[in-house]
């Protein structure tokens, strides 16, 4: 289960990418910006999502982020993105990254309530909400769910 924040520090900025563990069925993997301010939940992120075969970069600000999608383009497929954080709102930086990568994945993380959140464009198909705290099974859901609206 992802808590809704740890404590613990971790870096950024940070591609990983490790072996496919064996899953019931295949799964698309892809390329994921995670945008975390939490180093260790970040960290934690990262760590899971490459190990299911994903190809991740890290970022602890939308700033960083957003010079992250600069780098990569279009490779990226899917950002991760907790919607509060320090310099940015998660909905606003999806926005500036779709403007950077024409057709990302927004894939929204969460410890507060959804009606104290932006109004985020839920109805769209390439959107999905998680709320804090989640098990991992649930992330990796989401994320087949959103890589097969490409």
């Amino acid at each position: 289960m992802v808590p809704r924040s740890l404590s613990d520090a971790g870096t950024s900025g940070v591609a990983a990418t490790f072996p496919s563990p064996s899953l019931n069925g295949p799964s698309e993997t892809a390329s994921i910006l995670v945008v975390e301010d939490d180093d260790a939940l970040r960290d934690a992120l990262t760590q899971h999502l490459a190990r299911s075969g994903h190809t991740v970069f890290s970022a602890a600000t939308g700033r960083e982020g957003l010079r992250i999608a600069s780098l990569r383009g279009p490779s990226l497929t899917l950002a991760l993105l907790d919607i509060r954080l320090p310099d940015i709102q998660g909905d606003e930086l999806w926005r500036r990254l779709n403007q950077e990568v024409m057709g990302v994945r927004g894939l929204f993380i969460s410890g507060h309530d959804l009606t104290e959140l932006p109004d985020l464009p839920l109805s769209r198909k390439e959107i999905l909400f998680l709320p804090k705290p989640f098990p991992m099974t649930d992330l990796d859901q989401a994320i087949q769910r959103l890589l097969i609206t490409r």
